[in-house]
């Protein structure tokens, strides 16, 4: 069965830049979390997961990492840390989630220590660039063979990024799947994997797995694997 629509797969590049806005302490990193642009609160938040190939240890953003090496208010790095960002779906919720913790922190701890000079949080803020790949597909097999062939930051673009994108709890892959093949079942299936506790390569292979039927995913893998070798 061919789809209506062809899945397109897209990548992006992030130009990084430097807002020039740091904080020293909790009431600074509180007064500019209030105000800083939201594409600096995605990338603190995001970017390890895209970046890395392994999946982040216990502080996964920059905002809890640095309250716990830098300030070493272990409790606030854990609770920023607890936040459930695959249940977000827009940055302002975010914002405000971060934003009432610290809040809440600071009305129960109002002594709280300094960042060492240089030691600081210096916010950044990312602009992404997308760029299609020559990968397309219009069959679920077709889309099994080129989630293998694209590049980690397709993976990243497609299920992280879609989530602000289409502003639910939904990815591009499950969105395709189901306009055009109206098979909820692996819509579903796919959409319920939760991408901030695996890898990028942990997260292809799981949705591959869910695309092919076995027998055919064997055959498959195992074309893929002779082309690898060829070229």
């Amino acid at each position: 069965m061919n789809a209506m629509v062809p899945f397109k797969f897209y990548t992006s590049s992030l130009l990084v830049e430097i807002t020039g806005r740091r904080a020293e302490d909790l009431p600074s990193f509180l007064r500019i979390l209030r105000e800083i642009d939201a594409s600096s609160i995605f990338y603190h938040v995001h970017h390890a997961f895209r970046e890395y190939s392994f999946a982040p240890g216990q502080y996964s953003n920059d905002f809890a990492r640095w309250v716990s090496e830098e300030l070493e208010e272990t409790p606030l790095a854990e609770k920023l840390a607890s936040v459930n960002i695959k249940e977000v779906t827009d940055l302002e919720t975010l914002r405000q989630a971060l934003i009432a913790i610290v809040e809440k922190y600071l009305a129960e701890s109002p002594n709280n220590r300094k960042a060492l000079p240089g030691r600081e949080f210096y916010f950044l803020r990312n602009t992404g660039i997308v760029i299609p790949t020559k990968y397309e597909a219009k069959t679920i097999e077709e889309f099994a063979l080129a989630l293998r062939q694209v590049g980690m930051r397709s993976i990243y673009y497609h299920f992280f990024d879609a989530r602000l994108r289409l502003g639910h709890k939904t990815n591009d892959f499950s969105n395709w799947i189901r306009s055009n093949f109206n098979d909820e079942a692996l819509a579903a299936r796919i959409e319920a994997l939760d991408p901030y506790f695996m890898t990028l390569d942990q997260l292809r292979d799981r949705i591959i797995s869910f695309c092919l039927p076995r027998k055919k995913g064997n055959f498959i893998m195992n074309i893929i694997s002779r082309l690898i070798k060829i070229s």
